[in-house]
């Protein structure tokens, strides 16, 4: 009778873990959506020859290709101070996701590849439970459940399936929000951490975090608000272990201009948004796609006031926008957005039936159009 007891407990334990069951659906429906997209692109699509995979496996080929080639390339292998293909350096890439994608894949090592997409579907799973739970403590039941299931069905969402960080780093993101809300502050901090060596945009986090501290405190400093600074002390870290690695002190921010992101709104070390649109370059609708997810992504901020989103969590698309336009990263605007999650909570807050219809009607088609030609290599995740 113990044994069943025990047993009991863990399994509504386990089951407590997961998201409620709409969001389930959500997950699930995206999930074949981009399933979907990656075999369409694969066998109807005309390929772009230049687009890189972690694996000559079919489905898996799309879901391992763009930047899923050089972290798969870093968990099989380590960093190289070499360039590699076109010059670019794969310490470009944090090293949390391919780290624990090596580790796992140690019994298996052939299979790398599928391991990496496996961790990137389960880390979303787990992601939009414990977004659940945050909403609920800073929203509605109802924004906290539909804000939920409409995060993996964002347009841009297909790299939350993919052999990229993006899933890890929005459940640390959450997870650390979740225990700064608990006030465990050195759990906090130590997750910051964790996230800053998972995407770059991990380590701004700290700066929300710090404000639900610093408005808890009653607008004062404290000592035990320093955890937050875990973050950008880790991120700072990888950068001196690259430095170490390539003797070149700048060597990270180096590689990153490599990749395009090194100037103010540009999309490359010398070249701007308006040299490209202006020679009538086929990539010119792609930009012009981006820049309007940015001035989207602006807009939605007016309904912060209006839907009494706390000041911290007003503050992460902020940081978002501000981050991605200083870097010059806009290629890449579509899923950072997606994972600024408090976005997420103002499309739930839209009360218009015409709303509601445009985003249950509108999202799937968006992210199946929009994964496709990812997957197709015509347009960057």
């Amino acid at each position: 009778m113990s044994g069943r007891s025990a047993t009991g407990r863990i399994t509504r334990r386990a089951a407590g873990l997961l998201p409620p069951r709409p969001v389930v659906v959500a997950y699930a429906v995206a999930l074949l959506l981009v399933l979907a997209s990656a075999f369409a692109a694969e066998s109807l699509a005309v390929r772009n020859p230049a687009l890189t995979s972690g694996s000559d496996l079919p489905i898996l080929r799309s879901l391992t290709s763009w930047d899923g080639y050089w972290y798969l390339g870093v968990a099989r292998d380590g960093y190289h101070a070499a360039a590699g293909p076109n010059g670019y350096h794969d310490y470009a890439f944090l090293p949390l996701y391919p780290l624990l994608v090596r580790v796992l894949s140690l019994p298996w090592p052939g299979l790398t590849s599928l391991v990496g997409v496996v961790v990137s579907a389960v880390a979303l799973l787990g992601a939009l439970g414990v977004f659940v739970r945050l909403g609920r403590r800073v929203v509605d039941d109802r924004r906290a459940i539909l804000g939920a299931a409409l995060l993996p069905l964002c347009p841009f969402a297909a790299p939350l399936f993919m052999a990229y960080p993006e899933s890890l780093g929005l459940l640390l993101a959450v997870v650390a929000f979740e225990e700064a809300e608990q006030d465990r502050r050195a759990t906090a901090g130590l997750v910051i951490a964790l996230g800053a060596l998972a995407r770059p945009q991990g380590a701004v986090l700290a700066l929300p975090v710090f404000l639900v501290w610093y408005l808890r405190d009653g607008r004062r400093f404290r000592a035990s608000q320093a955890w937050v600074l875990l973050g950008p002390l880790a991120f700072l870290g990888f950068v001196g272990y690259v430095g170490a690695l390539t003797g070149d002190p700048l060597g990270y921010l180096h590689a990153q201009a490599t990749w395009g992101r090194g100037g103010l709104g540009g999309v490359g070390s010398d070249v701007t948004f308006g040299d490209v649109l202006s020679s009538g370059s086929p990539i010119a609708w792609v930009l012009l796609l981006q820049l309007a997810t940015f001035g989207v992504g602006i807009f939605l901020l007016v309904f912060a006031r209006p839907d009494r989103l706390r000041m911290p969590y007003a503050v992460v698309p902020v940081v978002t926008l501000v981050t991605d336009f200083a870097t010059g990263n806009l290629a890449s605007i579509g899923r950072h957005l997606t994972l600024a999650f408090p976005y997420a909570w103002i499309l739930a807050g839209r009360r218009p039936r015409i709303a509601r219809c445009l985003l249950v009607a509108g999202l799937p088609v968006a992210l199946a159009v929009l994964s496709s030609l990812t997957f197709a290599g015509r347009f960057v995740p």
